[in-house]
Order: structure tokens, then C-alpha cells, then sequence
């Protein structure tokens, strides 16, 4: 035991006042007055013992006052067992997690994440003394570029409210390596990584105080896609909504509610087996022109950060769709200018306008005898850009246009030599799985009864088979290019060839392939995180200006830069809540862009302290671990260590008791 100001110990001196004063106590006589003499003898024995008694416990109870009121001044403590920063005169940094995950309830307090650990880092802050300066950093505050005294620091952490940021990566190496370190989180298995701690050398003290859950299971929305990209107006379309369980009991009857222009168009119950993904499918209409505001809404407490999904829906325009044939009269015309959503262009094969079939959706190479090099060049050029070409077989003719073709696009595609007269094959009936023929059959019939083909052109190794002989053999398959795909068929669309053009199934084939073509300009929704985001740009001469995300009376200005007719831009560091933004040059609005959380906070399955001495490692002696406990847990651990054992409120508690025990002996007895 050691003591913080030994010069006090002189006080003990002291003591002899009160024993000066027992002793002459003792000497002086005392007059007592009897009233018969018969008891004087039996009362002067009985009251010397008491008095006697009497005398010397009040005596040693002014000692043991004077004792410990010395002591308490003097201010006694065990030393710390851990010396290797002195904490009375160092730096303090306090991190604390306010990501969304922290919104979970605590195990034993009914109250959030956040919250406890706000308290647990005020409780911090009182441990030191009041020269100590603090550092308090968060997920979207970063207060460490001076040092605050305690009072400034309780305010600071007192303002903590969710963020979508992760702490560590807005809590840099600019903390300059204070004595001790306090990272107050949940520490999710999601999103922790014991690398973070690498940062800190050896003589920066790192405490993790971990902030445990009552429960980690949650219920939220990952994604949302459509059938197809191309959206129609005033139609049924459909949307499939990603819905996950990150709990370990499943979850029954889960509200979803999909919203339109804050109207509710559609809903549902989903029952969610644990620890996986559920897709649900909600059909929906959009009316009018322009893009909808639309989000989808589940029900789940207390994480409610994930339980909204913003997007934007955009009714397409128009399909263009450039078919390349010897003769410009055929079925695909008559097919496609039967719909208005099809902005149908015929060339013959002789007599094309390669700048304007390259700004197509889709071009068709329909049995086109002769296929030139220059015919060629657009067609790998246009599918190497994203976009999408069907390839249909002539029934005869030259044939080295195809193979420079089928070379310069990597497939593995060749002429058969098949005739007309050659013998033809039943086509297999189509997956009804295929998201190709999902939204195509209302009753679909597995015995349904398929054309027959020859088999023009054989391959293999394609990307995704449409449509198979029934002997296995590929008739129509989609070859992924990049960004662009080639669809390609085995057969000539004659009816000497193919009986698919007089079958049912041809006008939804032909369709789909346009459809699927069909790029939106923009995604459905981003994340906050995303890295770089494109959307068309205004035309050059309306370019000048600097663009801006804004949301109600928030500005923010990205980095951005303009090329190919696209603006790329990235999502500014400080954009960090969900919802829609407009994306605006000067005081016009170019379009609307939904942004979401990530998806890392919302799995809350946490570390135990057990598991994260685990990942700290015995070699990392500056990483200390606490236990999910209460404050006086960390408190007493922290200052058992750092502080030692102070003793003086024990000698202040006994000297009260000392002082009380002498007014009770005088009173009393």
C-alpha cells in the first residue's frame, strides 16, 4: 500500500489528545449522591465497571476516528498493476459506434445500443481526472482534432445519434496515438475486422468494451429487381423483392407493402426461414409519364434502419429494333409495328445506315445471304458497346461472313450444311423456370406440342439455352459478350426449315428478345457505399455548371466528370441517409436517384468478449478485452489496472462509522 500525500501521516500525532483526555478523565472524582447509604458500596463497583467499559470504547473510537480521517487525507492506495501508461496525465480517445446496428436493445438495460454506450463512455470520462483531455470520435463525427476537457466531451457524446458510416473509417490515424483508447460497439461479425487495431502501436493502451444485444435476429430488405428491365405503362409488371432473416428462429406472416408516389399498389405475408434470403413477387402498375418514387416496407423492431427499400421507377420508352434481311417485307415487321413500345426499322442487306442501327436496342440479322465485313465490324463493335443482336441463319448462301462474325465474338458456332430437305427435329418444351419464359405462359402444358427445325448452325458452350432439340441439341441460346449479348438460332425462320414462325410461341419469343434488350438509363437504386455512379448527362451545350445531389434543403456537390454523353460520379463522403435525391445542374432537375443503406449492419450477430481475445491474439499485449457487463465492471477492471486500489473512501466511510459509534456510546450507554 502506498499513499498519494504521506505527509498527512504526521497528523497521527493526534491520537494522543484523545488518550491525554481518557487519562484525566480517569483522575477527577466524581460526586454522586445516594440516597440510602446501604447501596453505596454495590454502586460505586457497578459503576466503575461501566464507566471503565464506557471510557474505553469511546476512547478507541476517537483513536480510530482520528485513524482514518488521517488516512483519508493522506489517501491510500493498492498500486496499479499495469504501470505502462501513466493515466492521470495522458490523452483519452473515446470511440463510439453509432452505425444503425446499434439501434438493437441492449441485454440488460430496456434501452438502445446507443444509448448504453453513450452512458458507459460518460462513466469513461468520469474515471479520469479533470486535467485529463478527451478525443471523442464516432461514425459521423470525428472529433479528434483538439483535445476537450470532460465536460465538452460528456456534451459531445450526450449529441450521438445513427449513421451509416463505419466508425473505422472515419476514426483515422489522425488520433496521434493518445495513452488509452475506448472503442465502445456491439462488434458485429459483419463488419469488425481486428486489423483496424493494427493502426495503434504498443504504446497506445486499446479497450474494447463490448456492448451486447439482447438479440440479433432481424428481418430486412436486401434488393428489389424487375421481371424485366422494360417497364410498361399503364400494364402489369412485376417486381421481385430480396427478403432476408439474419435471426436464428424464423419469422412468420411478415407484412411487405410496395408504395408508388407514397400509395399503397400492392401487398403481401412472407413467412422467413432463418439465416436465408426469401424472394417475393408483387405485381404493379405505373400510370402517367416520368419516374415514380417508389419504396417497398416490411415491419420489424427494434432494427428498423433496413426495413424500407427506396428505387425509382422509370416507364420505358420505346424499343428500337433494327432488323438487317434480304428482303425489308417480312413477318418480324408486321410483328413489331403491331406494338406501340417498338420503334421497328427494316434494312435490306444491301442498303444499311450503320449510324443509325447503332443506336439500336437490339439488331436482327434476319437470313441475311451475304454478310459483309463491314456488316460484320458494326454488329462486334455494337455487341462489344452492350448491346444485343439476334442472329437468325440464312437458308443458304455465303457463309464466311458468319464465321468472321462467330471468330470475332469468341462463339463457337458453325454451318451444319442442313437444307431444307433435310431432316427436321422437335423442338423440347421450354422451361417454365427460365426467366426468359417466366412471365410468357398463364397454364403452362409440359406436353404442349413444339415445331421442328433442321439444324443450320451447332455449337456449344453458350451462356444460357433458350430452347433445346429433344435430343439435347441447342436451337436458341444467348452468348454473354460483356456487357452485350448475342442470341443466336440454329434454323432459318422458312417454313421449309422452321415451323417455329406458324407456332404460338414465336410472338413471345420475338418480343422477349426485344424486351430483354431494353437498358434503363439508370439503376432501379445505389447504396451509399457505391463507388461510382453513371447516368446520362444533358447535351454538350447545356453542360456547363457543376452538378448536385440534393434532398429537401441538403446539398451535395460529388466529384464528376463527364465523357461519352454519361456523367460518372461518386457518392459524396458526408451523403449518409437513404431516401431520394435529385440530381440537378444549376436550377434544373436532370432525374431522381434512390439511395439505400448498406446491408453489412444489418446481420447482428456479435462477437462474445471470448471471441475477440481469440482474434486479438496473445501478441497483441496493448489490446485489452472487457466483459459485456455492467459499468462498474470496465470501471473497476480499468482502474484496478491503470489507477490502482484507492482506498481513501473506504477510510472516509470508516471514520463516519467511528464517529457515529462514539456519539451512540455517549448517548446510549
Amino acid at each position: 500500500m502506498a499513499f498519494l500525500y504521506p505527509s498527512f501521516l504526521f497528523a497521527l500525532a493526534a491520537i494522543a489528545v484523545p488518550v491525554v483526555l481518557h487519562l484525566v478523565q480517569l483522575r477527577r472524582a466524581k460526586r454522586v449522591i445516594f440516597s440510602n447509604v446501604r447501596f453505596i458500596q454495590a454502586s460505586k463497583d457497578l459503576t466503575a465497571s461501566q464507566r471503565n467499559l464506557k471510557e474505553l470504547l469511546i476512547l478507541l473510537c476517537r483513536i480510530l476516528f482520528i485513524v482514518f480521517l488521517v488516512l483519508a487525507f493522506a489517501q491510500p492506495f493498492l498500486p496499479a498493476s499495469n504501470a505502462v501508461a501513466p493515466a492521470d496525465a495522458s490523452q483519452v480517445a473515446i470511440i463510439v459506434d453509432n452505425t444503425y446496428s446499434m439501434q438493437n436493445v441492449h441485454e440488460q438495460q430496456d434501452l438502445s445500443l446507443l444509448n448504453v454506450a453513450s452512458d458507459r463512455a460518460k462513466d469513461i470520462v468520469g474515471m479520469f481526472p479533470a486535467s485529463t483531455a478527451f478525443k471523442v470520435a464516432s461514425s459521423n463525427r470525428a472529433k479528434h482534432g483538439a483535445a476537450v476537457q470532460a465536460a465538452e466531451a460528456t456534451g459531445y457524446l450526450e449529441e450521438l445519434d445513427f449513421s451509416a458510416k463505419q466508425y473505422s473509417a472515419v476514426v483515422p490515424s489522425a488520433i496521434s496515438q493518445p495513452a488509452h483508447t475506448f472503442i465502445l460497439s456491439d462488434f458485429q461479425r459483419s463488419t469488425f475486422q481486428p486489423s483496424e487495431l493494427a493502426r495503434y502501436d504498443s504504446t497506445t493502451q486499446v479497450h474494447l468494451v463490448p456492448i451486447a444485444a439482447a438479440a440479433t435476429g432481424n428481418v430486412g430488405i436486401d434488393s428489389v429487381y424487375l421481371e424485366d428491365e422494360f417497364i410498361r405503362p399503364s400494364a402489369e409488371n412485376i417486381l421481385h423483392v430480396s427478403l432476408f432473416n439474419a435471426g436464428e428462429e424464423a419469422v412468420e406472416g411478415v407484412p411487405v407493402k410496395l408504395m408508388i408516389e407514397d400509395q399503397q399498389v400492392a401487398a403481401l405475408s412472407v413467412d422467413l426461414p432463418p439465416q436465408q434470403a426469401t424472394e417475393a413477387v408483387m405485381n404493379f402498375r405505373v400510370n402517367g409519364a416520368g419516374a415514380k418514387k417508389a419504396y417497398v416496407l416490411v415491419e420489424d423492431y427494434p432494427v428498423e434502419f433496413d426495413n424500407t427499400y427506396y428505387f425509382v421507377l422509370s416507364p420505358s420508352t420505346e424499343v428500337n429494333v433494327t432488323e438487317v434481311a434480304e428482303s425489308p417485307a417480312n413477318s418480324l415487321q408486321r410483328l413489331y409495328q403491331n406494338e406501340p413500345f417498338f420503334q421497328f426499322t427494316s434494312y435490306s442487306a444491301g442498303n444499311i445506315n450503320y449510324a443509325q442501327a447503332g443506336t439500336s436496342d437490339i439488331i436482327i440479322l434476319n437470313g441475311v445471304s451475304d454478310l459483309s465485313a463491314a456488316l460484320a465490324a458494326t454488329v462486334t463493335n455494337f455487341v462489344e458497346a452492350g448491346g444485343t443482336v439476334a442472329v437468325i441463319p440464312p437458308a443458304g448462301g455465303e457463309v464466311a461472313g458468319y464465321t468472321t462474325l462467330f471468330q470475332n465474338l469468341n462463339i463457337p458456332a458453325s454451318f451444319t450444311g442442313a437444307t431444307a430437305a433435310s431432316s427436321k427435329t422437335s423442338l423440347a418444351a421450354p422451361d417454365p423456370n427460365n426467366p426468359f419464359f417466366r412471365s410468357i405462359f398463364s397454364d403452362y402444358d409440359p406436353k404442349m406440342q413444339m415445331p421442328a427445325a433442321v439444324r443450320s448452325i451447332a455449337w456449344n458452350r453458350a451462356s444460357e439455352d433458350i430452347l433445346k432439340y429433344r435430343g439435347g441439341a441447342s436451337f436458341m441460346s444467348r452468348f454473354d459478350r460483356g456487357s452485350g449479348h448475342v442470341y443466336l438460332m440454329a434454323a432459318p425462320l422458312q417454313e421449309d426449315y422452321n415451323a417455329l414462325a406458324n407456332h404460338a410461341l414465336f410472338v413471345p419469343i420475338m418480343y422477349k428478345l426485344a424486351i430483354s434488350s431494353y437498358k434503363q438509363q439508370q439503376a432501379l437504386a445505389y447504396t451509399l457505399s457505391a463507388n461510382t455512379i453513371q447516368v446520362p448527362a444533358i447535351n454538350r451545350r447545356q453542360q456547363e455548371g457543376v452538378y448536385a445531389l440534393q434532398k429537401d434543403s441538403l446539398a451535395f456537390i460529388p466529384e464528376q466528370q463527364v465523357r461519352g454523353g454519361r456523367l460518372y460520379f461518386n457518392t459524396p463522403a458526408d451523403m449518409d441517409e437513404a431516401g431520394f435525391y435529385t440530381l440537378q445542374l444549376q436550377d434544373s432537375t436532370i432525374t431522381t436517384l434512390a439511395f439505400n443503406y448498406g446491408k453489412d449492419e444489418s446481420y447482428l450477430a456479435q462477437y462474445t468478449p471470448d471471441e475477440l481475445k481469440a482474434l486479438v491474439g496473445a501478441s497483441r499485449q496493448n489490446v485489452h478485452v472487457y466483459e459485456s457487463g455492467d459499468a462498474f465492471s470496465v470501471k473497476g477492471e480499468f482502474e484496478k489496472s491503470y489507477f490502482g486500489v484507492k482506498l481513501w473512501k473506504y477510510c472516509l466511510i470508516l471514520c463516519l462509522f467511528f464517529l457515529m459509534a462514539e456519539i451512540a456510546l455517549i448517548r446510549f450507554l
